[in-house]
């Protein structure tokens, strides 16, 4: 797996260090009616904690300030942390699933 960075900016969300950048999504998909895996970590392999439905928004989440994490898998796949804004669930989500919108702060 290929770990990368892109700058962004973040505001605090909880205790833990996780922050909320300012990007966030909405789940998208081509079935309207299809359920999308929130997993444990990046990859199809990894523990299904839920799944969320077309038109959902999620926050993007990192760790590390000021980047926005995402992770290249083997099979090429990008995913991203995220946090479900009504539930609070957070987990792993591939990009294709996700149209991500990011605004810009000024420095």
């Amino acid at each position: 797996m290929t770990l990368g960075v892109i700058t962004t900016g973040l505001a605090l969300t909880t205790a833990q260090a996780q922050y909320r950048t300012h990007c966030f999504a909405h789940l998208t998909a081509s079935d309207r009616n299809a359920r999308i895996t929130l997993r444990s970590g990046p990859g199809t392999q990894t523990r299904n904690l839920g799944y969320g439905l077309v038109n959902d928004f999620v926050y993007l989440i990192t760790d590390s300030p000021p980047e926005l994490e995402y992770v290249v898998d083997r099979a090429g796949y990008t995913w991203y942390r995220v946090e479900f804004s009504e539930s609070r669930a957070k987990g792993w989500i591939r990009s294709d699933f996700l149209t991500i919108r990011c605004h810009h702060t000024e420095d």
